[in-house]
């Protein structure tokens, strides 16, 4: 199962947000065991995790277990940060836009293949030969009416396809509804939004009130950054265990026409950060 979220909406942040929750659902029993009693203990009233609801009281208490008991989760969490003007152009032109112009705003279909082809390329390194694969994403602009799910179903099948590797099983994509009532879906398809958020964040105080988000330097932690995203972001960043957890920002190479995905390491004591590449491709 893959589940995707989309952060990185308002205009004073330079770039857009992509997380990605791949998982086996069979092989984590003890996450499910542990979301409902989650449920049961601490959000009362049914209410959803997500970064731009965090503000009241019970979600911020609640912040920290949450995050606790992902960690149990067996699988990988992946957060793209894709810079806004200074990347490439994901099939926007031609007869693709003509395609799905009647479904879509434009500014929406740039987001939208930049989802397909991110998650057809996670689908590729992460499914074996005949591996059969839900994705799910939640319920806004780009899957908010049945033919606009019909029609990513049919372009993240494409997109699966093209990729370099045998062939893979069935392929079915949904949205959050699909939920059975437990809130299951509903929470583990927080986690990609929770990093997406706190990610387009903070790579955009870096970038606008720093030295960037791969600076080598020793620098301060913008103060206008959030409450939530100086939880969250410690925990995105943090290696080993179960779930895995990466993020790569996809950007332009400076003084080149090429482009470059980088996933840095970023190197913390408190409120000072620094930066050094683990991966840097062009």
């Amino acid at each position: 199962m893959m589940v995707c979220d989309i952060g990185g909406s308002q205009k004073e942040q330079p770039f857009e947000t992509f997380g990605f929750l791949i998982f086996d659902l069979d092989c984590n029993p003890h996450w499910l065991n542990g979301q409902a009693a989650f449920r049961r203990n601490a959000l009362i009233q049914r209410r959803r995790m997500a970064f731009k609801a965090l503000n009241d009281g019970l979600r911020r208490r609640s912040l920290v277990p949450f995050l606790t008991l992902a960690e149990v989760l067996n699988g990988v969490l992946v957060t793209f940060a894709v810079h806004k003007v200074d990347r490439p152009i994901m099939g926007d032109g031609g007869a693709t836009h003509e395609e799905l112009a009647p479904l879509w705003k434009p500014a929406v279909i740039n987001r939208l293949m930049w989802v397909i082809y991110l998650g057809a390329f996670l689908v590729s390194g992460f499914s074996p030969v005949g591996q059969d694969v839900m994705f799910i994403i939640n319920e806004d602009e780009i899957a908010a009416n049945v033919p606009q799910l019909t029609k990513l179903t049919d372009l993240f099948a494409r997109a699966v396809s093209n990729q370099q590797g045998p062939m893979r099983g069935h392929l079915r994509c949904g949205t959050t509804k699909s939920d059975d009532g437990s809130l299951a879906l509903e929470d583990l398809a927080a986690l990609p939004d929770l990093t997406a958020g706190a990610v387009a964040e903070f790579v955009a105080a870096l970038a606008l009130k720093g030295a960037g988000p791969l600076s080598p330097l020793l620098q301060k932690l913008p103060s206008g950054v959030s409450w939530k995203t100086r939880q969250i972001i410690p925990w995105a960043l943090a290696s080993g265990g179960s779930l895995e957890r990466f993020v790569c920002l996809i950007d332009s190479v400076p003084g080149s026409q090429k482009w470059r995905a980088t996933i840095p390491r970023w190197f913390t004591v408190p409120d000072l950060i620094k930066s050094g590449s683990l991966l840097q491709t062009a």
